[in-house]
């Protein structure tokens, strides 16, 4: 297990590491732990097993491009953490690959914060766009290089001083195809807390 200013990261699982596929009544009951519907969670997310120093783990994650898992357990975790590999996550709007827009995010639960207000149309939010969730700062360099083609990138970053420098860093090398999205929810630090909050607030 390694441990980074940000992050914790397991590696080396091998064998240890099982992805398994949601059923409806699971994709259910972790929208409720969310507090969104069940076709806002992403077909990409896996519930996933592993074993680390003798104790098991469950929660739920989801593939970076490196072949490692994004991962948490919202129950007794605030923060995902890396299992195996570390490296972005791309989710793909289609198969087309001619997609001009995309979102940048920094953990993958803004990325579900993102659908569900989509799919809630409380937030006016960028559509149809390509999603790169960037999990750790060391994956900054490759995901950048990797959307400095889009003609629109949308930034949803915290707001704290770690994501005002990366989008800051991000609007200084591809300033005519950025936009900021993190006023939008410049009452909370992420986009997450503030769909949490929203909807929490909606369902009492």
């Amino acid at each position: 297990m390694k441990i980074s200013k940000r992050r914790v990261e397991y590696s080396h699982l091998g064998g240890n590491l099982r992805l398994v596929s949601m059923t409806d009544e699971e994709r259910k009951e972790l929208a409720k732990q969310h507090n969104t519907e069940k076709w806002a969670i992403s077909p990409n997310l896996y519930f996933v097993e592993f074993s680390s120093f003798n104790r098991n783990y469950r929660g739920y994650g989801i593939r970076n491009v490196n072949g490692g898992i994004e991962f948490i357990n919202p129950l007794y975790m605030k923060n995902p953490i890396t299992l195996d590999n570390k490296g972005y996550v791309f989710v793909a709007h289609s198969k087309d690959d001619n997609n001009k827009h995309c979102c940048l995010f920094w953990e993958f639960t803004d990325y579900l914060a993102y659908l569900s207000i989509q799919k809630k149309h409380f937030l006016n939010l960028p559509k149809d766009c390509d999603c790169f969730i960037m999990s750790d700062v060391r994956n900054f360099i490759p995901m950048v290089v990797d959307t400095d083609d889009y003609e629109n990138i949308y930034m949803f970053f915290p707001n704290n001083d770690t994501g005002y420098t990366i989008a800051k860093t991000i609007q200084n090398r591809n300033s005519k195809h950025v936009h900021d999205c993190s006023l939008l929810y410049a009452a909370n630090e992420t986009l997450h807390d503030f769909a949490h909050a929203y909807l929490e607030e909606v369902n009492k």
